[in-house]
């Protein structure tokens, strides 16, 4: 981390940023305050959206997931009516530098950015790319840790959960967050649901350095037991700020998901926030949103038909 970052003016801060005074006002008020106000949600449950992000066409020819028109993440929340976005790196895209790339967030109200993933470099490099983008994006408060543990648990004799870091690192990556101005959350992915499950007491030692989890049913047909996933993670973890995962198709079993299930996620969801058992929610992933999948039109008006829904 360098002095400079660590003695970041609000003046030079907006100075640094490709931001124009246009592109502000576009974006609202919001931005007229320091970055780390975007941490604090809105009451409204379209505040507290967010969209799992991946390059255009990474979907293609996985999970026998149809073909669409290589839609990126910015045109894709628009579309669905999200406002905020996880910027996950998959099949190496987006490929760095990203200047160019990330000016399609500017009217983004809040961006994630991955630094555990499946691209092919460094934790260190990623690590790094992470830490210049935020003298140039002012909306990006969140580093995110995907696919971070792995097993389904510690082997015998262990108390550790297998994972992407070790408690060591994830405490010297919180100094160094620590360190930016902001005070960036970092976020980290959870699988929940029957066999495939990480819902081991240990986790929590990992979950203790991160600000907000990632709830995720990896097999849509484990989410009939959703119920009592969550009733276990909140055993876990009852304060931890959590956003619940929506897949609109079953990564797991490569097919659509059910209506019936898309549905019962969707209602369990709207149930939680409005019990203030979670902050948010997110829906998975951007290149589904032009495949003409049922399940993503459903969402995109079933979000329409609740944004507006306070707590």
């Amino acid at each position: 981390m360098t002095e400079k970052r660590k003695n970041l003016t609000r003046r030079s801060f907006f100075a640094a940023s490709a931001f124009s005074a246009a592109t502000l006002t576009l974006i609202g008020s919001t931005f007229g305050n320091a970055a780390a106000d975007l941490k604090r949600y809105e009451p409204n449950l379209r505040d507290r959206l967010w969209m799992w992000g991946h390059g255009p066409g990474t979907t293609d020819n996985l999970y026998n997931i149809p073909k669409g028109k290589k839609i990126d993440m910015a045109d894709a929340i628009d579309y669905m009516g999200i406002p905020n976005v996880y910027v996950i790196r998959w099949e190496g895209k987006p490929e760095p530098p990203f200047d160019e790339y990330i000016k399609q967030f500017r009217k983004t109200k809040r961006v994630g950015w991955s630094i555990i993933d499946g691209a092919k470099q460094s934790y260190e490099q990623k690590k790094q790319w992470a830490f210049e983008l935020f003298d140039k994006m002012p909306n990006l408060i969140d580093l995110n840790l995907d696919d971070f543990f792995h097993g389904l648990g510690p082997k015998e004799g262990e108390t550790v959960f297998p994972a992407g870091l070790t408690l060591k690192q994830l405490e010297e990556l919180k100094k160094e967050m620590n360190a930016v101005e902001r005070k960036p959350n970092l976020s980290v992915v959870l699988y929940t649901g029957g066999k495939h499950g990480q819902l081991h007491p240990s986790i929590k030692k990992h979950l203790d350095y991160c600000d907000v989890v990632l709830f995720w049913t990896w097999h849509a047909t484990d989410l009939v037991g959703l119920e009592d996933n969550f009733k276990k993670y909140r055993e876990i973890m009852p304060d931890k700020q959590t956003l619940l995962g929506l897949y609109m198709w079953d990564f797991g079993n490569a097919k659509p998901i059910t209506m019936e299930l898309m549905k019962h996620q969707l209602t369990f969801a709207l149930e939680k926030f409005k019990q203030g058992q979670i902050d948010g929610m997110i829906f998975h992933c951007t290149p589904l949103v032009d495949t003409g999948l049922e399940a993503v039109e459903y969402s995109k008006k079933w979000i329409a038909e609740y944004g507006d829904i306070t707590r």
